[in-house]
């Protein structure tokens, strides 16, 4: 059952919790992602050990496959431009209806070589970065929601990975509000403790407790962003 915590009147999520049902094991050091996923269909839950033999897109487009024509939400802390590459043909293909990405900035605001060309793939818009080391990827499509959870970033890897996913709206649903909230924040603010501060402080109820009067928060100085941290010559990206 999803936990629950309250904020006057609104009950926001703090993680949801599930009595183990039936999972598909998967393991395999060569088969493909569709070979080693297999059917995806509302209720299936999988959880996998691989080889390092497929990356997070190939997971992606069988889910997107499986479950699409779908808006697909990737959170990872890096990406390989081929990788991108395959995902705005996948778009154009049409079984991607729209993409958002959010990416570490470490690998994207301060390497504006590397991020030149992932913007050129998927447009400025499809790209928003912060703080990031966790890998998801929410799949809403038309005949099901999925998330997957998993040690991969996009790009191939040659080692062991593991992963998780579940079909289901309720698990979807928990994933994407957190995905849009730090999209939300990651464009209105470039100070990475900023955004955290605003999309967890939602979901714990300490930092909604007032401290002093009632009803006053204690000050908090704003934290100071350093210029090169955030900017770069646009003449840099090559468009």
């Amino acid at each position: 059952m999803p936990g629950r915590v309250t904020k006057g009147a609104v009950a926001r999520p703090r993680a949801l919790r599930y009595r183990t049902g039936a999972v598909r094991r998967v393991v395999h050091r060569t088969e493909t992602a569709a070979e080693v996923i297999g059917p995806l269909a509302p209720g299936v839950r999988v959880t996998g050990l691989t080889a390092g033999q497929f990356s997070a897109i190939d997971a992606m487009e069988h889910m997107v496959d499986e479950l699409g024509p779908a808006m697909v939400r990737i959170s990872t802390w890096t990406t390989g431009l081929y990788d991108i590459e395959r995902a705005a043909a996948i778009r154009q293909e049409g079984r991607i209806t729209g993409m958002r990405v959010l990416l570490d900035r470490g690998t994207f605001e301060k390497s504006p070589k590397y991020a030149g060309p992932l913007i050129a793939a998927l447009g400025v818009d499809a790209f928003r970065c912060l703080s990031v080391h966790a890998k998801a990827i929410i799949v809403c499509g038309t005949r099901g929601a999925a998330v997957m959870r998993s040690s991969m970033n996009l790009n191939k890897n040659l080692r062991t990975e593991q992963f998780d996913i579940d079909v289901c709206d309720d698990v979807a649903g928990f994933y994407t509000a957190w995905f849009d909230a730090l999209w939300d924040e990651s464009g209105r603010s470039q100070d990475n403790r900023a955004i955290i501060r605003a999309v967890y402080d939602r979901w714990d109820p300490e930092a909604a407790k007032p401290a002093g009067k009632e009803g006053e928060r204690p000050a908090q100085k704003p934290a100071r962003v350093k210029l090169h941290d955030v900017a770069f010559d646009l003449s840099e990206l090559g468009l």
